[in-house]
């Protein structure tokens, strides 16, 4: 529009004489000049995963910031932080605090794991009023828990619903849990198999690395005899030790008709350290191992962009949640883009209000918004941002936001195929939402 084009060339005429000006209308707040804003990433970095989803975050912050940058000319900077060294809520909630104490213009987090976001949002997010997205916490308790926070993954009760499902299929009529414990992402995930499978998972054992008990518990959980075993756990050194004892106990005992039920966590490599032998095979004319991970459609633009952009700048494949933590570069860059058409930079508080308003409403689009994708260019995106409502198509898939925080993916049925050496992920079939 004509008057729009004025306004956009008066803010382009005040930022070249040094001053920064965010929009048109009157203001009461200071103006303030930054060059960059500030997001704080909290990760598992004592992980393989926590790097693997850093690299794909940057791969979008990067293409973000080569291409000039949010606003006139800001850039959006990374300040990474690991969730590990204890316990990963209080130490997610003490990294958020530190990265707040040492870091300027500070916009919100970016967190991994369900206990992470837990301690980050109840910790620090609600009572500094800071936005956050997770690419990666399933935990049902964190549905509605406030305006603040949302992510780009379904929380565990639909993937307990895939599992169930694709057992019943398989006929498995009888399921033992094991579950990390200590853990918030295993012992919610667990609660909603239980509750989706019914009585025939009624067996539940905790177990946690270097337990002395460890040869009892594992002859509760074998107690039955169950058709199958779900794996609730997230950490390697807990998985890894769990399915190195029970390959000792299969040694002994057998568990040639036993089906292994992995939850979302087993889809890395870091796996593989452990005797998966075990679990390789069929049962039944069916596979003797099968899990589910949130799946995005590989065909679209959108995660062909990404892939190929992940490639080049990491050589790295796309992992587990990676293209989920690409898509939230791309929501914060838009939401801070808005954000920056509205108001300035005198009072972050208010900019991150601001902010935290944006980030669901430019992650789906109303009637007659402009579809936007990063395969597009952030010039593009920035562009339709600057006229307009946008529609976000992401490389991760379904990213509409809703009211509780939530959205809802398809999801991929995958297993562990292959010989001691060479084992590898399989996909067997993709599940979608109704």
């Amino acid at each position: 529009m004509r008057t729009r084009n004025i306004c956009k060339f008066l803010m382009m005429g005040l930022f070249v004489s040094g001053i920064f000006f965010s929009g048109c209308k009157k203001s009461n707040t200071p103006i303030v000049p930054i060059q960059s804003f500030t997001i704080g990433v909290i990760l598992p970095m004592d992980q393989e995963k926590g790097l693997l989803r850093e690299r794909a975050l940057r791969t979008a912050i990067d293409a973000i910031n080569e291409s000039g940058g949010v606003g006139y000319g800001q850039r959006i900077r990374l300040v990474v932080k690991s969730s590990g060294g204890g316990n990963r809520e209080e130490m997610a909630a003490k990294a958020a605090n530190d990265i707040i104490s040492s870091s300027n213009n500070l916009v919100g987090f970016i967190t991994s794991f369900s206990s992470c976001s837990k301690g980050v949002v109840e910790q620090v997010a609600i009572p500094g009023h800071y936005p956050v997205i997770s690419g990666a916490s399933t935990g049902g308790f964190l549905t509605g828990i406030s305006h603040y926070f949302q992510r780009l993954c379904p929380p565990d009760a639909f993937e307990a619903n895939v599992l169930t499902d694709q057992a019943l299929e398989y006929g498995i009529t009888s399921v033992a849990i094991a579950v990390e414990e200590g853990d918030i992402y295993s012992s919610d995930l667990a609660a909603t198999f239980q509750q989706a499978f019914g009585t025939g998972a009624s067996t539940k054992v905790f177990f946690s690395a270097g337990d002395p008990d460890y040869l009892a518990k594992l002859d509760q959980l074998l107690a039955g005899n169950p058709d199958a075993i779900l794996l609730s756990m997230l950490n390697p050194g807990v998985y890894n030790e769990f399915i190195t004892r029970l390959s000792e106990v299969n040694n002994r005992n057998g568990l040639i008709n036993t089906t292994f039920i992995l939850c979302d966590a087993f889809y890395t490599e870091t796996v593989f350290d452990a005797p998966v032998g075990i679990m390789v095979g069929e049962v039944n004319g069916h596979p003797k191992n099968f899990g589910a991970m949130p799946a995005a459609d590989t065909t679209t633009a959108p995660y062909r962009y990404f892939r190929t952009a992940l490639m080049n700048r990491y050589q790295q494949e796309v992992a587990s949640y990676n293209a989920q933590f690409f898509d939230i570069g791309y929501i914060y860059a838009m939401a801070i883009e808005k954000t920056l058409l509205e108001m300035g930079t005198g009072n972050m508080a208010a900019f991150r209000e601001r902010s935290a308003f944006w980030i669901r409403q430019v992650s789906h689009g109303n009637p007659g918004d402009t579809p936007v994708m990063p395969s597009l260019g952030w010039n593009s995106i920035k562009h339709a941002c600057m006229n307009g409502g946008v529609d976000y198509q992401g490389a991760s898939g379904n990213c509409n936001i809703d009211y509780q925080g939530n959205t809802v993916t398809p999801y991929a049925i995958f297993k562990i195929a292959g010989t001691q050496g060479n084992y590898s992920f399989e996909t067997i079939s993709i599940v979608y939402p109704e």
